[in-house]
């Protein structure tokens, strides 16, 4: 067998070579720095197993008829929901889940090197490093077979993942488990860990010093909102997304995966996890009476065993009543793919070339007017932010019902 699926649709979950029999598939770096897997033809038996249990090929052995519930939602511990991304649902439901001894949470965490992977915790004090975005493909590691081992020793496993490899996940086990919790991201796509790592790289030249810790969703100086913190040994620096060539290329999805355009669960009833969590953008237009600077998300509940699980609970959370079309008014990636920009290509021309600047070619270019218009955004006070987008939704809102009147 000399290959599993087709290269642009891979989506480098990992569930074949986690799956194969006699262990003959490894997984290696493609043109763009990217996972794929990699077939050890002699010791390849033939068995199919991994074309069986690939979800690009063959559907995972569950069925979902979409969403359920649809929430706005913020955590109530404040802890939690300072550390996370928006309104904290993964990190409310992971505390639930650790509260008995055993019980385990999987997620996407920064290792010592800034590399993304996916770990596995079975203490609430350890979750902080789960917590908040990572705009890069991570490496799900052997996390598939610990949670089934969990699964079968009879614990309960909250495993949380882009909604590729939550599908990744559920076609290794082949079928779900009344234990197993499960939820996805509203995703945009993701970038290759190379351009990570080169990033990183360029980042420190910049500043002159190593960067020993980044977050892509840092909310102490500006709240909820798109930007970075990168911290070296001397000096702390907030990055806005429009400013910098790796974030901003992230959010124009200029970077993605290939399979990343063509995405398959990039629907409301494509979606296999319990639950389905990412930020409320608009909340100040569709809610502007739960409008928090310090976080909302929007949070789908799309199975009655993710419903029966929330009600136990929901008393740890802050919550509004929301429907799919507010929702999705701003989050489009939760019924469509990310679109493929021209020049895609242009961004990973060089990816392999140490010597190449390739954060400053033609691909990565921020206009004046795009700097200008993000520096005026994060040098206004947030308190009077804050005001703004309330009153601008609060218009908004009533320019739209008379529009319907």
């Amino acid at each position: 067998m000399t290959a599993i699926t087709d290269s642009n649709k891979c989506t480098g979950c990992q569930a074949c070579r986690l799956v194969c029999p006699v262990q003959c598939i490894s997984m290696v770096e493609d043109h763009e720095g990217f996972q794929v897997p990699n077939i050890d033809e002699p010791k390849c038996t033939n068995c199919a197993l991994c074309i069986s249990h690939c979800p690009e090929e063959t559907r995972p052995a569950i069925a979902r008829d979409g969403c359920i519930k649809v929430l706005g939602a913020r955590v109530r511990d404040d802890s939690l929901l300072f550390n996370s991304a928006s309104g904290g649902v993964f990190a409310g439901v992971a505390a639930h889940v650790l509260r008995d001894p055993g019980n385990a949470v999987f997620g996407c965490a920064f290792d010592e090197s800034l590399t993304a992977k996916h770990v596995c915790v079975t203490d609430i004090n350890d979750i902080f490093p789960l917590q908040s975005s990572k705009y890069v493909q991570s490496d799900v590691g052997n996390t598939y077979s610990h949670a089934k081992d969990l699964l079968e020793s009879g614990k309960t496993v909250f495993y949380s993942g882009c909604p590729c490899q939550i599908a990744g996940l559920y076609s290794f086990l082949g079928k779900d488990y009344e234990s197993l919790l499960t939820t996805d991201i509203i995703c945009h796509g993701v970038p290759s860990p190379l351009l990570f790592k080169r990033y990183i790289i360029w980042l420190e030249e910049k500043l002159g010093g190593k960067i020993i810790g980044y977050n892509f969703r840092e909310k102490s100086k500006y709240g909820w909102s798109t930007t970075a913190m990168v911290a070296t040994n001397t000096v702390t620096k907030y990055i806005p997304a429009g400013t910098d060539p790796y974030y901003n290329g992230f959010i124009g999805g200029l970077t993605l995966r290939n399979a990343c355009y063509s995405c398959r669960y990039a629907s409301i009833f494509s979606r296999l996890a319990d639950f389905t969590v990412g930020d409320f953008w608009g909340i100040e237009i569709e809610h502007p009476e739960f409008f928090d600077n310090r976080g909302v998300s929007a949070f789908l509940v799309n199975t009655a065993k993710g419903e029966l699980f929330f009600k136990k609970v929901q008393e740890g959370f802050e919550l509004i009543e929301s429907s799919i079309e507010k929702v999705t008014r701003i989050n489009k990636n939760l019924y469509k793919p990310s679109s493929r920009p021209i020049l895609r290509d242009e961004a990973y021309k060089d990816i392999q070339d140490v010597s190449a600047d390739i954060f400053n070619g033609i691909a990565y270019k921020i206009s004046i007017k795009n700097h200008i218009k993000i520096y005026a955004r994060h040098i206004a006070p947030s308190f009077a932010l804050n005001a703004i987008k309330k009153v601008r939704g609060i218009i908004l809102k009533q320019h739209n019902k008379q529009a319907l009147a």
